[in-house]
């Protein structure tokens, strides 16, 4: 059987099977049994994640020849692969969506196919010439998705697969692939004839033809013009693709006495919602030259494997110290290369898919100088900043202070118009649960709150929310004012009727008073003394990380001081996330009854 016939009855196909560790041989012979296209009742593979090593099969399909035969043509198929990301959606009509190709790669001689033969009809006539058989050759090829640097929209993972065979005639192949001149040509004029008297060589005459530097033909175009393509179906395949997880790493000195030039470096792994299978993070690998890695997270107790799902945030520790201080002083930046493998289960026992990311990033060993100091790159700090900030919510309502809001307004009509603005609607609902009534609570006897967290965000792809409760105590705001006498001493009458050198020499020596005796009276006499209700005992409550639709329960301790209606000022929630606050003031009121002394 000629090339020809072969080319023009064969066709390749691939597939991307939902199994990871798929059978060939056990796929094959359920579709040939049932008469039907080789793997046409393979289950395969909806969507694909970026990351991943995903597992191409390419399927060729000829007339049935003898198996030796159809391995000596094989050797000369040419089976490109190509995946590349393209986006679903455009801004614009007028633009098409953009594209990137992830990766390029070609089947491997060195791979050898799995050779199947079945046949389409009945195999009981005994002429062999009338049986319609067939033979598949089925490769197994590993394409990486890596992410593309475009900005992805609805993106999806487009593959191509084109086949081409090699003329086997030896004019056409072998000469262009040997590299030797061809026969009967001549050499050319020596480029290196004139180091052949250097005392150097020792006598080695170096030879060099022209023909080879300054001829340059495209040989490589000359070639693909005699390969001969194979059709391919489909012509591309295309699935949605999905990132598992965006990762980055941070690295800071520690601050000790005296300074050292340890880095700790913090591995944040955050997992995104396209997906809702089980992540197994499995491996995390950290190297850095001339340096020591010494992993923190697995001596606090949490070894790997890890188990994630969506919308986890998980940190990872790790010290890293330089081997010898000498080297790290002349050179004190090292790259450390980070490498990540996970698997995902997206069917357990069947589909189990691969993932791995590697990157390198710049660790600098320089010792700080102060570091009791602190960074010497201060935060940003924004000017007349408010009291009080909402945590993220979309009200209108403004807390901010009327004397900052309205600078020029007149104290006594601030005072007139002041109203308690009312909490608005930040995504967080809390419940505070005094004690029962039926609780006898005395003086210094000690009772809790119960504290109710909600995160009531309507975005489920929203972060999660790091909070941290603060009691505010009781003050008592005392709005009288005293009228104060001038707090400047002033001099007797009779030093004005003294020479002027005199008056000059006693201010020199006795200064202004900062406050006289008498005004000192003024504040102490008309001053409130008034004594603590009641103490909380609970410095603050950090709660979270709360996903949205989460909720937590905590409790606040407190110390009853006095008889009576006791209660705080208000509770102080804060996001830890930027440190903007709002406070509660609609709280319980806790009832303590007096001791009847017996």
């Amino acid at each position: 059987m000629s090339d020809s016939s072969i080319l023009d009855d064969s066709s390749l196909s691939y597939i991307i099977p939902l199994t990871t560790d798929f059978a060939v041989e056990e796929a094959f012979e359920n579709d040939a049994k049932k008469d039907g296209e080789p793997f046409s009742s393979v289950e395969r593979r909806e969507s694909l994640f970026f990351d991943e090593s995903v597992d191409v099969y390419l399927v060729l399909k000829c007339p049935y020849v003898e198996e030796d035969t159809l391995r000596s043509y094989l050797r000369s198929l040419v089976i490109s692969v190509e995946a590349q990301v393209r986006n679903g959606t455009v801004p614009d009509r007028d633009t098409h969506p953009a594209t990137e190709v992830v990766y390029t790669g070609t089947v491997d001689y060195s791979e050898d196919p799995s050779i199947l033969v079945a046949s389409l009809g009945d195999d009981d006539s005994e002429d062999e010439e009338n049986s319609n058989q067939y033979a598949v050759a089925v490769w197994k090829h590993s394409a990486f998705l890596g992410r593309p640097r475009m900005r992805l929209q609805s993106p999806s993972a487009v593959f191509s697969v084109t086949a081409s065979l090699k003329p086997t005639d030896p004019s056409l192949s072998d000469g262009t692939r040997d590299g030797y001149l061809q026969s009967g040509v001549p050499s050319g004029l020596n480029l290196l004839e004139s180091f052949g008297n250097d005392p150097a060589m020792n006598g080695v005459k170096p030879r060099l033809s022209a023909l080879r530097v300054s001829r340059v033909a495209p040989v490589t175009q000359q070639a693909k013009d005699y390969l001969r393509p194979i059709k391919s179906l489909p012509k591309k395949l295309s699935l949605r693709i999905y990132p598992v997880a965006h990762s980055r790493i941070r690295f800071t000195h520690l601050n000790t006495a005296p300074s050292t030039a340890t880095v700790l470096a913090m591995l944040e792994i955050d997992f995104t919602p396209f997906f809702d299978c089980e992540i197994i993070l499995d491996k995390i690998s950290i190297s850095v030259a001339d340096g020591v890695v010494e992993d923190l997270t697995s001596q606090a107790g949490m070894p790997l494997p890890v188990s994630c799902v969506a919308h986890d945030h998980v940190t990872f520790l790790y010290r890293i110290s330089p081997v010898e201080a000498d080297v790290m002083s002349k050179n004190p930046i090292r790259d450390a290369n980070i490498a990540i493998s996970a698997m995902a289960l997206v069917q357990p026992d069947v589909c189990e898919p691969r993932l791995s990311m590697t990157w390198a990033a710049t660790v600098d060993f320089t010792v700080p100088v102060n570091p009791g100091y602190g960074s010497t790159m201060q935060p940003i700090q924004r000017m007349h900043r408010p009291s009080q900030l909402s945590i993220g919510g979309e009200s209108a309502t403004s807390l901010t202070a009327p004397s900052v809001a309205r600078p020029d307004s007149l104290p006594a009509l601030e005072a007139a118009t002041r109203t308690e603005a009312s909490v608005p609607d930040v995504g967080i609902a809390m419940t505070f649960t005094g004690p029962p009534s039926s609780q006898k609570i005395y003086p210094g006897d000690e009772f809790f709150w119960s504290v109710f967290v909600v995160n009531r965000s309507l975005i489920p792809s929203a972060v999660s929310r790091k909070l941290a409760i603060v009691v505010i105590p009781k003050r008592r705001r005392n709005e009288s004012r005293v009228n104060r006498p001038p707090s400047m001493s002033r001099l007797p009458e009779a030093v004005y009727g003294q020479s002027q050198q005199q008056k000059a020499a006693r201010d020199r020596k006795v200064a202004d008073a900062v406050l006289d005796e008498n005004v000192v009276h003024a504040m102490q006499h008309s001053s409130i003394i008034d004594s603590a209700e009641v103490v909380c005992l609970s410095a603050d409550i950090r709660v979270g990380p709360l996903a949205p639709g989460a909720c937590h329960v905590a409790e606040l301790r407190f110390l009853a001081l006095k008889e009576g209606l006791v209660s705080v000022e208000a509770v102080r929630v804060i996001d830890l996330a930027n440190n903007e606050h709002v406070d509660i003031r609609q709280l319980p009121t806790t009832v303590v009854e007096s001791k009847l002394e017996s």
